[in-house]
């Protein structure tokens, strides 16, 4: 009895890490103001070409947001999340590992009085190593005037390493 169950988890795993996810990507423009957000390992004013997916494991990927007339310009900064299908087993013998996003280079915004136009840079890095592989999700926020509060401006999905789904 006690041998079926486990067998039935153990299955009931494999099913779940073999599920297709619903992870699409891709970019999601939410401010009137944001007018394109783009992914590369080019670290340059603006890239020439958007990625969606990078093979292997990357040191750094740059993310652009390029806005006209964005109303709430005040501090902005990105924030980025991952999801992995790594098993429990991979993440606690190493799968995991930190994520930081930095705002790098100079902000490259006009401010006019209908609001701020250009580019602004983040540099989305590991802790140590390489990124890990997954499903990314960058988020750029700007504040919203109010204490502690910041409003959504654009987010980019984009996937590093192999696909798992």
């Amino acid at each position: 009895m006690l041998a079926a169950v486990c067998f039935g988890v153990v299955l009931l795993a494999a099913v779940v890490s073999l599920w297709p996810g619903d992870f699409s990507p891709g970019e999601e423009m939410i401010s009137p103001g944001a007018e394109d957000i783009a992914v590369s390992q080019e670290d340059t004013l603006y890239p020439t070409s958007d990625r969606l997916r990078f093979d292997g494991r990357p040191e750094v990927v740059y993310v652009y947001l390029r806005v006209e007339n964005l109303d709430t310009y005040g501090d902005l900064q990105a924030r980025v999340g991952r999801t992995s299908r790594t098993s429990a087993l991979g993440r606690l013998f190493g799968g995991g590992g930190g994520l930081v996003v930095e705002n790098v280079g100079e902000e490259r915004l006009t401010v006019t009085y209908g609001g701020a136009s250009g580019v602004v840079k983040f540099a989305v890095r590991p802790e140590s190593g390489g990124l890990p592989s997954g499903e990314y999700t960058v988020a750029v926020y700007a504040s919203s005037g109010r204490a502690g509060e910041s409003s959504a401006v654009a987010r980019k999905y984009f996937v590093v390493g192999a696909r798992h789904g």
